[in-house]
C-alpha cells in the first residue's frame, strides 16, 4: 500500500514538473519573438533611404552606388547634410535623375541649348529630402535666374561598382540610423551609418553620413 501510495505521488510531481516546463516555454517564447522587431515594412524604409541617398538597383536586385555621380562618393565628409554649399546638391540630383527630367534652355553666356533642372523639379527633389530651402539653393553658381533653372556643365562620374550592403538600424526618437557598408575593388569594404530625420507628417530628411 505504501508503495502504491509512492507511486502515486511521484507520478504527481512528474505531472507538475512538466507542466511548469511547459508554462516556461510559452512565456519565453514570445520575448524571443518580441526581440525580431525589423518587419518587411522596415526593410523596404531602410532599402528606400539607402536608395534615395544615391542609389540603384542591379539586375539582381542588389543595391549599389549611382555611377552617375552620388552623395556616397563623399565617403565620410557629409557630418551635416543641412549645411552643404548649395552647388553641392547638385550631384545628389544628378545621380537620381535622367534627361527626360530636364528641361532645353540657353543659359545666360551659353551659345546653344543644354539639358537644365527646371527650378520647380530641382527644388523639389532637394528640399522633400534634405532642411534646405529654395532661397539657399538659388545662392549658388549652377542656378542661372533669367531661365530659371539649373545647370551644371560637369558632375563627377564613378567608373567602379559599388555594394551597398545593409548591416542593421537603430531608431531613437524621432532619428533613425542605418549602418551598411560599401564595398568596391579600390576601398575594399568600409562600415558608413547613414541618419535621417523622421518627418511627423511623415518621409525624412537626410541628417549625416559618416564612417565609421
Amino acid at each position: 500500500m505504501k508503495r502504491f501510495i509512492a507511486f502515486i505521488i511521484a507520478a504527481m510531481l512528474m505531472v507538475s514538473f512538466a507542466a511548469c516546463a511547459n508554462e516556461n516555454e510559452n512565456t519565453e517564447l514570445p520575448e524571443e519573438e518580441n526581440n525580431n522587431t525589423v518587419t518587411e515594412e522596415d526593410l523596404a524604409l531602410y532599402e528606400e533611404i539607402l536608395l534615395n541617398f544615391g542609389g540603384t538597383r542591379r539586375h539582381d536586385g542588389s543595391l549599389i552606388v549611382s555611377r552617375k555621380g552620388s552623395f556616397y562618393d563623399f565617403r565620410d565628409r557629409l557630418s551635416d547634410c543641412s549645411n552643404l554649399t548649395p552647388d553641392t546638391y547638385y550631384t545628389w540630383v544628378a545621380s537620381r535623375t535622367e534627361n527626360s527630367d530636364k528641361v532645353k534652355v540657353t543659359p545666360a553666356g551659353f551659345e546653344s541649348e543644354v539639358y537644365a533642372y527646371s527650378a520647380d523639379f530641382y527644388e523639389s527633389e532637394v528640399t522633400k529630402f534634405f532642411d534646405v530651402t529654395a532661397e539657399d539653393l538659388r545662392k549658388g553658381d549652377f542656378y542661372y535666374p533669367e531661365q530659371n533653372c539649373y545647370y551644371c556643365e560637369t558632375v563627377p562620374a564613378a567608373g567602379e561598382y559599388v555594394d551597398i550592403d545593409f548591416v542593421s538600424a537603430e531608431e531613437n526618437g524621432e532619428t533613425l540610423t542605418l549602418h551598411f557598408t560599401l564595398s568596391d575593388l579600390y576601398y575594399g569594404t568600409t562600415s558608413h551609418s547613414l541618419t535621417v530625420k523622421l518627418l511627423p507628417e511623415g518621409g525624412y530628411n537626410y541628417v549625416s553620413y559618416i564612417a565609421e
